[in-house]
């Protein structure tokens, strides 16, 4: 603030109290062990808790907007572990699950034609196999119930009353976190089903899967991230995977190779704008190569029109880089080659297996001789590489870089909201220290000012209605003062 000269002592001894008050909350923020895995992180960490402490003040708040706080609140959350998350996002029935599967080379999320991914279902390394289930509070899940009646999601309203939700919804909300440990991959999958899957009545509630394999082939600290899909007919459930894209310090977008519409086209610049166009992070993996087709011919026809689209300024912005993080995969083909010598002409997989291979001019009795080629073909291996590589190696400066990079985009923000809340006090003091004709004409010139403005009208009707009241009041006891003179 700048330096005033109170004319009265009370609004002095006023002001030096209430900046005491504000120093005070800054102190005893309690025990940052949790950020103590990098100096830096921990020095971040520890000024952003003083300023959101700061900014939580009934003087300040109103200030504040709900862009600010999400964004510390992401910042702190990732100051906090020591992981890095490689987030699977994209519409529903992309392909993600069945690339998860691919990459973690076992069938652990189920694939079946109803979208099974309704909750965040984290994938890490594990002294143990288990599944962590998180629930829903009762309110979280009142505002996604809410989410659902305003998008008229009829197909999911209908389903939840045909599994009786609401005869569930006291026994499983505001639970907590429950752990099961699984002896085997079979129960693993079982667990994991059993809280998934769209045919039971309790997924409706799980808020998070976490799973833990111990044949986990990324490092420590490293998480995969199965997402609901950015399509969800549940605004709330979609909105959770763009939170998370924000949070995420590797994207993978996965997009049905077989055409680039103008959906799909939504959905990587969606990703893009929550990465805060940091394109590096973002890997564009075009799913299901196996559906087309000729798989091998159509999507070089396929790569050269995406690249198109890539590499411009709401994407990569870069020709060298769209080359680079466009992957094409077939991960349902490279789960058939994992299981191939289990398979029968009495397995519905073994059909399959036949009809994408005829499509690539491949007989199935030449699957031993071609083994190599067809499962080099896929990109599993090739994309399991990069994730080593360029993700997983480097996790620790990865989780820096992010969290300074955030850091700075939150101080900028704060900077600016600082800014705007400083000069207003000092207009409030210099005010205060005039007569009525200043008051007034403070009054209306806020009125008039916030009252022109179109963006976040809420936010500005609260700001006002906050101004008013600090002007309303000072007039009053100026007013005051003048009547006890005996002034009329």
């Amino acid at each position: 603030m700048g330096n005033f000269t109170f004319k009265e002592k009370k609004l002095k001894d006023a002001y030096e109290a209430r900046l005491a008050q504000l120093r005070k909350l800054t102190e005893n923020l309690g025990d940052d062990e949790i950020y103590r895995w990098d100096e830096t992180v921990r020095k971040h960490a520890a000024t952003m808790k003083r300023v959101c402490r700061l900014l939580e003040e009934e003087e300040v708040s109103g200030y504040v907007t709900s862009r600010i706080k999400k964004n510390m609140e992401t910042l702190l959350k990732r100051c906090a572990s020591a992981e890095l998350h490689i987030a699977l996002v994209g519409a529903i029935k992309a392909g993600k699950s069945t690339l998860i599967n691919a990459l973690l080379g076992y069938e652990y999320a189920s694939t079946r034609v109803t979208p099974e991914t309704a909750a965040l279902t984290k994938f890490r390394r594990g002294k143990e196999n288990y599944v962590k289930v998180q629930f829903y509070t009762n309110e979280e899940w009142d505002n996604l119930y809410k989410s659902a009646v305003d998008s008229k999601a009829s197909v999911f309203l209908e389903e939840y009353k045909q599994l009786q939700g609401d005869s569930n919804r006291d026994q499983w909300l505001s639970r907590g976190e429950e752990i099961f440990i699984c002896d085997s991959r079979e129960a693993l999958v079982e667990e994991i089903s059993r809280w998934t899957s769209s045919k039971s009545a309790v997924h409706y509630f799980v808020k998070e899967v976490e799973v833990g394999l111990t044949t986990f082939e990324l490092p420590e600290g490293v998480v995969l991230v199965d997402t609901p899909g950015l399509d969800d007919v549940v605004e709330y459930r979609s909105n959770i995977t763009r939170d998370y894209i924000d949070r995420a310090n590797a994207v993978l977008v996965c997009v049905k190779s077989d055409a680039l519409t103008g959906p799909e086209m939504a959905t990587i610049y969606s990703v893009f704008a929550n990465t805060r166009y940091n394109p590096e992070k973002v890997y564009i993996i075009a799913t299901q190569l196996d559906t087309l087709n000729r798989p091998r011919e159509n999507w070089e026809e396929q790569q050269r029109e995406w690249l198109k689209y890539l590499k411009g300024r709401g994407a990569y912005n870069s020709l060298e880089l769209a080359k680079k993080n466009l992957i094409p995969v077939s991960a349902y083909l490279y789960t058939l080659l994992q299981s191939y010598g289990n398979l029968d002409d009495e397995d519905d997989r073994y059909w399959d297996l036949d009809s994408i291979l005829r499509k690539m001019r491949i007989r199935i009795e030449d699957i031993d001789r071609r083994y190599g080629e067809l499962k080099e073909f896929t990109n599993i291996g090739l994309l399991n590489s990069k994730l080593y590589s360029e993700v997983a190696v480097h996790h620790k400066e990865i989780l820096i870089k992010d969290i300074e990079n955030s850091y700075e985009c939150c101080r900028e923000e704060i900077r600016e909201a600082m800014g705007k809340i400083r000069k207003s006090q000092e207009e409030f003091i210099e005010a205060s220290m005039g007569g009525m004709d200043e008051i007034r004409r403070k009054q209306e010139e806020y009125a008039t000012k916030y009252q022109q403005a179109a963006a976040d009208k809420k936010e500005l009707q609260t700001l006002l209605k906050r101004l008013q009241n600090v002007m309303q009041k000072r007039a009053n006891e100026l007013e005051q003062r003048i009547m006890s003179l005996g002034v009329k």
